[in-house]
């Protein structure tokens, strides 16, 4: 089908795909200036109906440049106003906000079709022959476009710290304890607080260890490290993959909790009565080592090799070359001796 088509064509295609649809997933909050986006190309080759160009020309009274018809659509047929309609409650084409931000009082919506394609509207104006107003379709199979941000989803989520009233709210997931870390004024990692999150995210992928990912909290600049590694961060929340994340983001990650874990093994390691308890443990991923071994407890060595294994396995490494050591039981604790 042309992706050049008259209103009353394209909106027989519409509602022909409607059952198709997935329930319209909101973005978070507008992208920050210079925010790249993930969403489909919705560009492609000309075909033999020409699209007038809205290259240059002024906006419109709707104030979209991509929308210069001079007559309003059917709004009856559009459905105007509905968030996953193209079209505003005034009959205005939404702005897009796949490569660009949208305004400070609106949030990015996204309408996902993943079995039917094409959804959502480009552009639109007025036919130089006939004077009808045509749009252009997107080729993608789905679509971001800004509305008010009032009329979003639980916006208020981030704020909720009860999980009852998280979840009656309708946001999509409670996490009972989130650690928060910072930077101190030494620029060393500090976990901050321990907090209550009550998270709203686009999509359907909910928390859990099988991939974790990193992001930052925008109204505090705090790191963390949540379950699921979401491709569009939970509202409020930035992820510390982009390219203006902030420093505190080298402070979470897998590295960063598998070393912890090993700070906490040593530290709670069973007691030793003599140096007959302990042996020395392959240490050179581990960045709390300082010759490549430490002393470990013998009931516990099965432990520390698994987690330094995780660590290497993890690509974690951060320790120091082997170097050779002796094994001591220092007030009940096995730890190894380098030489001096």
């Amino acid at each position: 089908m042309p992706r050049f088509t008259y209103l009353s064509t394209l909106f027989m295609l519409s509602a022909a795909l409607a059952p198709a649809c997935t329930y319209p997933k909101v973005l978070g909050e507008a992208p920050l200036e210079g925010d790249t986006s993930s969403g489909t190309d919705t560009s492609s080759p000309g075909t033999d109906t020409a699209m007038p160009s809205t290259d240059g020309d002024p906006p419109g009274a709707c104030g979209n440049p991509a929308f210069t018809c001079s007559q309003p659509v059917d709004c009856e047929q559009w459905d105007c106003g509905a968030l996953a309609s193209p079209f505003d409650a005034d009959g205005c084409l939404r702005p897009t906000c796949t490569d660009s931000p949208c305004a400070a009082d609106e949030i990015c919506y996204s309408v996902e079709q993943p079995s039917e394609c094409p959804v959502g509207v480009v552009a639109c104006g007025d036919d130089p022959q006939t004077g009808e107003c045509v749009c252009e379709l997107s080729d993608a199979c789905t679509t971001k476009h800004c509305i008010p941000a009032d009329e979003g989803p639980p916006v208020e989520c981030p704020a909720i710290t009860d999980e009852a009233a998280c979840l009656a709210a309708g946001c999509s997931e409670f996490a009972a304890g989130v650690p928060l870390y910072r930077l101190d004024e030494g620029q060393q990692c500090i976990l901050d607080e321990i907090v209550p999150a009550c998270l709203w995210f686009p999509g359907d992928s909910w928390g859990g260890p099988d991939a974790p990912g990193t992001f930052y909290d925008k109204a505090t600049g705090r790191a963390t490290q949540f379950g699921t590694d979401w491709v569009v961060p939970p509202h409020g929340w930035g992820d510390c993959d982009d390219p203006d994340a902030p420093p505190v983001c080298a402070c979470v990650g897998q590295c960063i909790d598998l070393q912890a874990e090993g700070d906490h093994l040593l530290a709670i390691d069973k007691p030793c009565n003599d140096v007959s308890d302990c042996v020395l443990a392959d240490a050179i991923c581990y960045a709390g080592d300082t010759c490549g071994s430490v002393g470990v407890h013998k009931d516990n060595i099965d432990a520390w090799n698994a987690l330094h294994a995780q660590l290497e396995t993890s690509s974690c490494c951060d320790g120091a070359a082997a170097c050779g050591s002796d094994l001591a039981c220092e007030n009940n604790r096995c730890v190894a001796v380098f030489p001096p």
